[in-house]
């Protein structure tokens, strides 16, 4: 972290609080195809709506921060975000760091049948749900270089629940070997000293994903809070 500044911090908080997408122009999003994204009107706090249309093709709809600044191995990362979903009965999303801001059509992770794979993401960790899994609960999952280095399956007492806001995150050490997943502000798992490391040594961003998997829901962000010190060189 950089000492010669009070400021050895770089934060971020985006909470939607504009009228229009075209307002956000540190974020970055994508629709899925046929649907919308747009900023929910007429509240006092600013979301995000993805809406994630009933068809199973894995479609992807998407909000991250603009780039790629949060490189793993330069310091600890912290990302959190704060979501409703509109239903639960057979949707998939996933909430931490990726390796592609949201114009990539990319997927993160999968547990299709309780078994955890990374899909077209190459790097990336942070807590998945999957309505194709046996048991449904939240994920918490790594990948690195196009391979699972966690995933844990957590208590289902810890399962979102529809119209209900629940806040999802996860730290990643410096060394990229130790971990901390969030539900709700509560430490939900943790890897420490892991030995190999859970995510390259490449650059990251912060975001919500959702995927189309069978029925229509909408996925609200009302915001997205990342931070990770601030380079020395």
């Amino acid at each position: 972290m950089a000492t010669d500044t009070l400021h050895g911090i770089v934060e971020y908080f985006e909470d939607f609080l504009v009228t229009a997408i075209a307002d956000l122009p540190e974020s970055d999003n994508q629709a899925v195809t046929g649907e919308t994204r747009a900023v929910v009107a007429g509240g006092d706090d600013g979301r995000l709506r993805l809406a994630i249309a009933a068809t199973d093709d894995d479609d992807v709809g998407a909000v991250t921060l603009g780039a790629l600044n949060y490189k793993a191995g330069t310091g600890d990362l912290y990302m959190e975000a704060r979501i409703f979903l509109s239903s639960i009965a057979d949707n998939k999303f996933f909430v931490g760091f990726g390796d592609s801001i949201a114009s990539g059509d990319e997927t993160s992770f999968s547990a299709t049948s309780d078994t955890v794979t990374i899909d077209t993401m190459t790097d990336g960790i942070g807590i998945l749900f999957d309505g194709d899994a046996t048991t449904l609960t939240l994920w918490c999952v790594a990948g690195a270089a196009d391979a699972v280095t966690k995933g844990q399956a957590l208590n289902t007492k810890y399962n979102p629940v529809a119209a209900t806001a629940i806040t999802l995150g996860v730290l990643l050490s410096a060394d990229r070997k130790s971990a901390v997943w969030y539900v709700n502000n509560e430490e939900v798992y943790r890897v420490n000293a892991n030995s190999s490391v859970l995510v390259g040594a490449v650059s990251l961003v912060p975001g919500v994903w959702a995927y189309e998997q069978g029925t229509a829901f909408n996925l609200d962000v009302d915001y997205i809070h990342a931070r990770k010190p601030r380079s020395t060189t």
